[in-house]
């Protein structure tokens, strides 16, 4: 298992009124827009890369709407921090892999 792993393991999420976890992915993150209004891709806004030509952070990665990076952040995780329980994502991989 890579670093990149280990950082999503720690990652938090919340489980939802039905005790469910919620699923962190591209398409609820704060960072995430959609691409011309295709659902299912879209720019991520957290760190934009730089133009080679004009050295402007003008260039966002494309992601489709089930990628997760560590640094997502719900849209209303503030709210979300306060009323909902919190796992890390590490119990609920372990959970998943032992019901497959």
């Amino acid at each position: 298992m890579d670093s990149s792993n280990k950082n999503i393991e720690k990652l938090e999420t919340y489980i939802n009124r039905n005790g469910y976890p919620m699923i962190r992915r591209c398409h609820n993150c704060l960072y995430w827009n959609p691409e011309n209004n295709d659902k299912k891709i879209g720019l991520c806004t957290f760190k934009p890369l730089y133009f080679a030509f004009t050295l402007e952070p003008s260039v966002f990665f494309i992601t489709k709407e089930f990628c997760l990076c560590e640094n997502h952040l719900f849209k209303n995780e503030e709210k979300l921090s306060q009323i909902c329980e919190k796992k890390l994502m590490k119990d609920i991989i372990k959970k998943k892999d032992s019901i497959d």
